[in-house]
């Protein structure tokens, strides 16, 4: 027993050992969030300016040069710029302990770009946009600004929410210092002006050199209902978006008119989220998701339209003031008169289009129609497109359609047809149900067999994603 209870405080020893070693070897960077006042021309707390003679040093941001991103972590930020007349930015500091040679690191930095960065040109002298897009240059040095070797280099830095960038480090000198450094896409026939935005830098920690560096990648938030704008009333909508990349640490907010609120659904598994909607001002309400996990930030945001409805008015003729009648009954009566069977059938529509704008084989897509995200059940919100179908067919009855629906590219073929076919019978379901006659409805799936746009942008998939009406016959 008392052998087996000193092993046990030898393994303890050696476990702990081991663990502080490890701790021992992280190399931590000072003011890594790069926090200070935001001010232009002067490089955060712990940092040092390695910049070009006679050009002004980095930014602190938000706030200068019409930059407004909020910060990913803290309060602050670090704003690099490259220049048309090739001079370009860097900071460098000494690290709490030396980057070994021989020795493989992990490190990871959030890394976004600023649509406005709006200066003076170094060669023109006029305000220009400093918003071409550039990388992140990683170096160490044996002094605050040298460039000995070059550790590590972002892709291209596009996007402006911020993003995760995770590197490995592989040394084949020792270092003591680091520096960070903003440059042109290369190869490029001429300097231009750019700027990258830099926040939380990680710790340099050890690995084995055999260990693959896995990116986290950010989310990606895409509104399905609505797309972008669209007519709300008082029975309200259920928005929709579907957000992808989902990590496990994954963070959602969600603002309507610049309050956010917690009264929503989130589906990790599927990434659906959905939000009842009831109560809105006059107008347009700005309604917007926002996601962010270990590899950054994504939001899309739309647009819903309220006109407080107007007060119901008795559809009454008015007939003019009485003159000299010499009774009641000899007053003229003044009749409404009914409008004609051919005059409604006109005034029918279906996306805007009357009959005479019509002709056998026509298809029509369906802007307003609505469905939960992989779900073929019909939203409340689209009741209003689906009776504007009803109304056309009940007055022109002899117009047979094919019901269509169609998918994005985003699932296998079998599954991607199911759904399209089971949603336009859904439609094809709700005008039965109204009393449109079955045999002047067909449907069909097409799954994902007749894009209309590209699957590989989120837009293009939206396009994508429709029912359509297809006009079979206009003499019954």
């Amino acid at each position: 027993m008392r052998q087996y209870f000193i092993l046990s405080i030898l393994v303890l020893l050696v476990f702990s050992s081991h663990q502080a070693l490890a701790q021992d070897q992280i190399i931590r960077l000072k003011n890594a969030s790069f926090e200070d006042p935001p001010r232009a021309g002067k490089p955060p707390t712990g940092w040092h300016d390695c910049g070009f003679p006679g050009e002004t040093p980095p930014d602190i941001q938000p706030g200068e040069f019409g930059a407004s991103t909020a910060a990913y972590d803290g309060n602050t930020y670090l704003g690099l710029v490259v220049r048309d007349n090739d001079s370009w930015e860097r900071v460098g500091q000494r690290l709490s302990k030396p980057i070994l040679a021989d020795q493989c690191y992990t490190f990871s930095i959030f890394l976004a770009r600023s649509n406005i960065y709006l200066s003076a040109s170094q060669l023109t002298k006029s305000l220009v946009q400093y918003a071409t897009p550039c990388v992140l240059r990683i170096w160490g040095g044996d002094d605050r600004c040298s460039k000995n070797e070059r550790l590590a280099e972002s892709e291209l830095v596009t996007a402006a929410d911020w993003e995760q960038f995770d590197f490995k480090f592989e040394p084949t000198q020792t270092h003591t210092y680091i520096l960070f450094e903003v440059f042109y896409k290369t190869p490029t026939l001429f300097p231009y002006n750019g700027n990258i935005l830099l926040d939380n830098a990680s710790p340099i920690t050890p690995i084995s050199c055999d260990t693959e560096v896995m990116a986290v990648k950010a989310p990606e938030v895409d509104f399905v209902v609505p797309e972008h704008t669209m007519k709300v009333d008082d029975a309200g909508v259920t928005v929709q978006a579907q957000i992808k990349q989902v990590s496990p640490d994954i963070n959602i907010t969600f603002t309507m008119n610049g309050k956010a609120s917690t009264d929503f659904d989130f589906n990790p598994n599927t990434g659906v989220f959905q939000a009842d909607l009831k109560k809105f001002k006059k107008g347009k309400n700005i309604v917007i998701v926002k996601a962010s996990n270990q590899g950054g930030m994504s939001e899309d945001r739309a647009t819903l339209i309220y006109d407080l409805p107007k007060a119901a008015v008795a559809d009454v003729a008015v007939a003019p003031p009485p003159t000299s009648y010499d009774t009641p009954t000899s007053r003229p009566t003044i009749l409404k008169e009914e409008p004609s069977e051919s005059s409604m059938r006109e005034d029918k529509k279906i996306e805007g289009m009357s009959r005479k704008d019509m002709k056998t084989g026509q298809t029509i897509k369906l802007s307003k129609l609505y469905f939960g995200i992989n779900q073929s059940t019909i939203g409340a919100n689209s009741y209003g497109a689906l009776n504007e179908i009803y109304d056309f067919l009940k007055y022109n009855e002899d117009v047979v359609i094919e019901i269509g629906g169609h998918t994005n590219g985003n699932c296998d073929d079998e599954y991607c047809d199911e759904l399209s076919k089971t949603r336009a019978k859904a439609v094809a379901e709700y005008l039965a149900k109204k009393g449109i006659k079955g045999q002047r409805l067909e449907y069909k799936g097409y799954g994902k067999r007749s894009p209309i746009s590209s699957n590989k942008t989120a837009v293009g998939r939206k396009k994508n994603q429709r029912v359509e009406i297809k006009i079979l016959s206009m003499n019954g």
